[in-house]
């Protein structure tokens, strides 16, 4: 039998899980603030003459502060109506675009697995459940490639797209296959602007944004033809 991600019909308050990812985000955060002091004190006085030495401090960090940003970006990720895109970029700038990329990858999935998991326990607004996207996406002809293509979309809160997995009844295997494809797209092109920051090349920082700004158009776009289709058939 397939094992589906269940619904709960228990609630409990969504305010100490925030309260706790704000937590968790903070102590890795001043963890990352000791460790790049020396990278800070650079950025501080920068000139052409250290970038080499900066790149050089920045790009040789443990996996302690690896960790740290797995767990920044998860919890940022988790919480409702936060961008984690700042610090996505900041690790493409501190590990490059692979490393960069696993990071954000990793931290991506991590967080969208928390809010799949809990999102059945939490009490949601009528506005939430009612969301224009959230119809959009559940409605859709072929809703798992909708749903995918929603974890790629950055204006798409992920916990609107986890809460449509949950009442579609996803299985918990097509689910790490979406959300691992949905989020690889903007991890990626985050690490890559990042790099592209820290050395300067002004012309990877143009592409990258160039195509996030793609995506959003192209979301823009589509669901504004949806939502004629569905005012022709109301």
């Amino acid at each position: 039998m397939k094992q589906k991600i269940k619904k709960h019909a228990h609630y409990i308050s969504k305010t100490p899980l925030i309260i706790v990812a704000v937590i968790l985000i903070i102590l890795a955060a001043l963890v990352i603030y000791h460790d790049f002091k020396p990278e800070l004190n650079l950025v501080l006085h920068y000139n052409h003459a250290n970038q080499t030495k900066l790149l050089h401090l920045i790009r040789a960090h443990s996996y302690r502060d690896m960790g740290m940003l797995v767990i920044i970006i998860a919890m940022m990720n988790a919480i409702p109506g936060l961008s984690n895109s700042v610090i996505c970029i900041f690790a493409g700038i501190c590990y490059g675009p692979i490393v960069g990329l696993m990071i954000n990858w990793f931290g991506n999935i991590t967080g969208n697995c928390l809010v799949a998991g809990l999102i059945s326990h939490i009490r949601l607004t009528d506005k939430f459940k009612n969301s224009k996207s959230l119809k959009h996406m559940t409605n859709a002809k072929h809703p798992l490639i909708a749903l995918t293509l929603g974890y790629m979309i950055p204006i798409i809160p992920s916990a609107l797209v986890n809460y449509a997995v949950v009442q579609l009844g996803v299985t918990q295997k097509r689910f790490l296959v979406m959300v691992a494809l949905g989020m690889l797209p903007t991890s990626f092109l985050y690490a890559f602007g990042g790099d592209a920051i820290i050395k300067g090349d002004l012309k990877r920082i143009t592409i990258a944004l160039v195509i996030i700004l793609a995506i959003i158009v192209i979301y823009k776009v589509i669901d504004g033809v949806a939502t004629h289709h569905q005012a022709q058939e109301n």
